[in-house]
């Protein structure tokens, strides 16, 4: 099971003096149960290809296939936009979740035993279902946002920075449930926090003015960003870890955070002496 991407350009406005080439020549590969984190700058052709493999849009050429199908939103791939707690539009998350579901003509037993395991799944108290949307704490109303969209079942998910403004605390819970979330679904992260995607991610595809710059695994991705100095993708902990091997000290690279790195580091110090 994959997405497969495949010579993608795609132009807005072609043909007018407000001609301008988003994609161009993009060939990805995404394949199941794996946590892809797409980044890039602004102007990069994230948000173009983010839309264009949940099926918001046709590539002008190339084309994007899931399973050997074209994309089908809310059917083979899920969307979940910046801040969507904005887009709550029911009295209670219940309902909110249910309106889709409803749409695919499942029925009311049908449709409490999905919102049920869907809640389960991303650790969510079955209490939240009777109240309002609208006055949920900013984590919480994340996750009822989350649900509402793995509750449509769909193999592959597109997170669009998932935790902007969201406190310390909600990002470490979003980023445990995302993490958790690709044994049973494909998700493509995509954000401006690298520290974050990078930490989650067992891919990562680099964009930049609408072409892949890297796409390949995340360990192999922060070699390639040390080695083409592109500081601003890496967050500062491997630019460290890397900066010291590269100085010569028996130093591990791939490290899980600064406690991770500060033990390695002494670890090496004491085998120097």
């Amino acid at each position: 099971m994959v997405i497969k991407i495949r010579n993608v350009t795609h132009t807005y406005s072609p043909g007018t003096p407000w001609e301008f080439t988003a994609l161009s020549n993009v060939d990805l590969t995404i394949n199941e149960g794996m946590v892809l984190g797409l980044i890039g700058g602004v102007g990069s052709g994230k948000s173009t290809l983010a839309s264009l493999i949940a099926g918001i849009g046709t590539p002008v050429t190339g084309s994007i296939t899931i399973d050997g199908s074209l994309p089908h939103p809310g059917k083979n791939v899920g969307i979940l936009l910046q801040q969507p707690e904005e887009f709550f539009f029911e009295n209670t998350v219940f309902a909110d979740i249910a309106f889709g579901l409803k749409n695919m003509g499942l029925t009311e037993h049908e449709i409490n035993k999905r919102i049920d395991s869907t809640l389960d799944m991303i650790g969510l108290d079955h209490f939240v279902l009777d109240k309002s949307p609208f006055h949920l704490s900013r984590g919480t109303a994340r996750l009822a946002a989350l649900a509402s969209v793995l509750a449509m079942r769909t193999k592959y998910l597109i997170l669009d920075e998932p935790t902007v403004n969201m406190d310390s605390k909600s990002k470490k819970k979003i980023l445990g449930v995302i993490r958790n979330l690709s044994e049973k679904v494909t998700v493509i992260y995509i954000s401006h926090q690298i520290h974050e995607v990078s930490a989650i991610s067992d891919q990562m595809c680099v964009l930049g003015h609408g072409r892949v710059l890297f796409s390949g695994s995340t360990p192999k991705y922060k070699q390639w960003a040390f080695k083409e100095n592109k500081e601003d993708l890496l967050p500062v902990i491997d630019q460290v870890m890397y900066g010291l091997k590269e100085l010569g000290m028996d130093v591990n690279t791939d490290v899980l955070g600064l406690d991770d790195a500060v033990s390695n580091i002494q670890t090496a110090l004491k085998r120097g002496k």
